[in-house]
């Protein structure tokens, strides 16, 4: 035995000479890589890869200002008016909500403070025919059966913020087991002769029928919410039971990457996307409009719809728009090629060209090529089969930067004509709700139009689309502000008993502002793939812990955050998987990422509901762009604050900038000073200093609270002071 060991121990040393006698060079190389692979440049992140002890002073970190002011009995009372809408809406049908709640307010009680302040509620047909919002008594306005699958009810405001009720009835409340009376064991039943998206709606329709008496029939979601994306039908990283945990309430899919994944049979034997994935809750998916930015460079932009240079094997996506739409899902070219401005994308062609690029489009799908025609009636259709509870309409997306504004405007009445063709096609309005999309880009004149149009569609729905993709914030807030703006006479607005959506928003800086401004629904994407680039989101910002600093900090990413992440591990742990590559890391950041987004949701929802919003609001933006810049996690975008501020504010900032300067510059020279006459004296006076700083952390008071606002106020960019101003929010501690 010994023999064999002595030789198994030459063999090792063959195959891995560095490990036994290792040179010069060889250590010299070693170190570059942890150097490299840890991103460490400072004097104390090389004593780190060394494996030295930790520094002895670590860089001061300042903890975020808790929201304390939100109390145990202000969550009690927010968590029991939950409860109650949870009681009140999950099991009556959709046609009943209006006389439901004008009985609970005739009854008065715990039930009818809860509903007393509600405004509106979405009607059939667009209608306002919901409540009406003034008496205690109030009563329907009209009497008519509602046939859509959402609804939503105003119940209370904080300025312009909104508190709302959004009701989705539930498709599948049996868990998925049905599944459908058109198909058994994977094949047709003989003697029906229905499509697949016609088997869709019957399916629904005969699996409610056999609903277990006192199943939940509809989901009941609070807004404002954020929806977590799962592009192909599932978040990245996250098994079904954490989604489950996770989202209570939405999760968004996207039509193009689903039809080019699955055939469409299995989302319609399955009874829907929701049973597929085994999701109680709600499902949102986009219409693929969102792959023209994305994929760009691989697209060209008819009247007829998007033709794809398709990333994935075009075989599906090509019989599932073939089954939805006929043999390629084009109309008639000669109705496309009447439209002079109908082609754009990879360089221009003739508007002549125009049945000639289908045609050859038909060829190459013929010969198996990789081109695929997504038109607006392909897009709803594939949505049907597919089961979603909110489906979008196909439409132009350009970048938020695009300079032409002649494109702009080409591109915002194409999707006005879209959303025609969107609504035509639509089959199944039981059972999903078609959101509309304003476009316009930055162009307010342009948004104005867009909505004009789109609001005498009478849908229930509205998302303002073409933002956040690279535009200054004071432009995104502008035209946020505008399309919801409730006191502007002069232009239209988006109805305040209809879901106000705002598409690809996912920092919690926007989440808020766009709350503030009366929004209900995001979405981004934000949350999961930041978690996979080895970074944790905080109330100061983002928490890079691939960083060195984070080798010997054994806090968690969040104080007082209670998700599973946070409760098992330290930044000192994350560090360490991230340092050796380990995969599980991803799945850990974005289980955080995707609660701490959500849970400042809730902690949004429980200020406005306690009327609490000026200090929720003042408490989180000193953490963003106060704290959060001592810290080091968040940097105030120097572009918009230049750009912004103009004129005399420009001169006042730069002047209070030389003052701040000057200011600093003394004090440090004196503490300079301190400290080389008296050592002892300067750690005592550091000790105090941070004791101090700790209290007025917690619990400012006085003259400390007037401070830390005009610190906040000078720290803060022109446009977030403005959207406050537009929000009607007062900055106070």
């Amino acid at each position: 035995m010994e023999e064999a060991d002595e030789k198994l121990s030459r063999k090792k040393k063959a195959c891995f000479p560095e490990r036994n006698s290792p040179s010069e060079g060889n250590q010299k190389s070693k170190k570059k890589k942890i150097k490299a692979g840890s991103n460490i440049g400072s004097k104390e992140g090389e004593e780190v890869a060394r494996g030295e002890s930790p520094p002895s002073s670590p860089p001061p970190h300042e903890d975020p200002l808790p929201f304390d002011f939100i109390t145990k009995n202000d969550y009690k009372k927010y968590d029991e008016f939950v409860k109650f809408c949870e009681e009140s809406f999950a099991y009556i049908d959709m046609e009943d909500v209006n006389k439901h709640i004008a009985a609970l307010r005739a009854r008065g009680g715990q039930a009818g403070l809860y509903l007393s302040n509600v405004v509106s509620s979405s009607g059939d047909e667009g209608g306002e025919g919901g409540c009406d919002g003034e008496g205690p008594a109030a009563t329907p306005r009209r009497e008519q059966r509602y046939t859509k699958n959402l609804k939503l009810v105003n119940i209370k405001r904080c300025k312009r913020a909104r508190l709302n009720l959004i009701l989705i009835r539930k498709k599948h409340t049996g868990g998925g087991q049905h599944m459908g009376e058109q198909y058994q064991g994977g094949k047709q039943r003989e003697g029906t002769h229905t499509t697949s998206h016609e088997a869709a709606s019957h399916r629904t329709a005969a699996h409610q029928e056999g609903d277990p008496p006192g199943a939940k029939k509809n989901t009941v979601v609070v807004s404002p919410i954020f929806m977590p994306v799962g592009t192909k039908s599932c978040i990245k990283g996250l098994v079904q039971e954490e989604v489950q945990l996770l989202c209570n309430d939405i999760i968004l899919s996207n039509t193009y990457h689903l039809a080019n994944i699955y055939e469409m049979s299995t989302f319609v034997k399955n009874g829907g996307i929701n049973n597929f994935i085994r999701f109680p809750n709600a499902m949102l998916t986009d219409s693929g409009g969102f792959q023209m930015v994305s994929l760009s460079k691989r697209i060209r932009i008819l009247e007829e719809g998007i033709l794809f240079d398709n990333i994935y094997d075009a075989g599906v996506m090509r019989r599932n728009v073939r089954a939805v739409g006929g043999a390629s899902g084009v109309r008639g070219v000669s109705e496309v090629s009447e439209v002079k401005e109908g082609v754009e994308g990879r360089g221009a062609m003739e508007a002549s060209g125009v049945k000639e690029a289908i045609e050859a489009s038909d060829a190459k799908e013929a010969g198996g090529g990789r081109e695929i025609l997504l038109t607006p009636e392909a897009s709803i259709r594939l949505q049907n089969q597919i089961g979603s509870d909110i489906i979008m309409a196909l439409d132009d997306v350009r970048p938020a930067t695009e300079t032409d504004v002649q494109k702009i405007e080409e591109a915002t009445h194409r999707t006005n004509r879209w959303l025609q063709r969107c609504v035509q096609a639509h089959s199944r309005e039981r059972e999903q709700t078609l959101f509309g999309i304003i476009q316009g880009g930055l162009h307010i004149r342009l948004r104005n139009q867009s909505m004009d149009f789109i609001l005498k569609q009478k849908l229930n729905g509205y998302a303002v689309g073409g933002l956040c993709g690279g535009e200054r914030k004071r432009d995104f807030i502008n035209v946020v502000h505008h399309c919801s703006n409730e006191k502007n006479k002069k232009w239209n607005h988006l109805p305040e008993n209809k879901c106000r959506y705002i598409m690809g928003i996912g920092y919690l800086a926007d989440i808020l502002f766009c709350s503030l401004l009366g929004y209900d629904m995001y979405d981004c994407v934000y949350a999961s793939r930041t978690a996979r680039f080895n970074t944790a989101l905080s109330y100061d910002g983002t928490i890079k812990l691939k960083q060195a600093k984070y080798a010997f900090d054994f806090s968690p990413l969040v104080t007082n955050c209670h998700c599973y992440v946070c409760s098992k591990f330290s930044k000192s742990a994350l560090h360490l998987l991230i340092s050796k590559k380990n995969p599980i890391v991803n799945v850990l950041l974005t289980i955080h990422n995707i609660y701490f987004t959500l849970h400042f949701c809730y902690l949004l929802r429980v200020a406005i509901f306690l009327e609490k919003t000026d200090l929720f609001v003042t408490t989180f933006l000193y953490n963003y762009f106060v704290i959060g810049c001592r810290n080091g996690n968040y940097k105030i975008p120097d572009d918009d604050k230049g750009a912004d501020e103009q004129g005399e504010a420009a001169a006042e900032t730069k002047a209070a900038a030389e003052t701040k300067a000057a200011a600093e510059t003394k004090a440090a020279a004196e503490t300079k000073a301190a400290a080389e006459s008296k050592a002892v004296a300067e750690t005592n006076a550091v000790a105090e200093t941070n004791a101090a700083a700790l209290i007025s952390a917690t619990a400012p008071t006085g003259d400390r609270k007037d401070e830390m606002v005009k610190e906040l106020k000078d720290k803060l960019p022109h446009w977030a002071l403005q959207a406050l101003q537009y929000a009607e929010i007062e900055l106070s501690f």
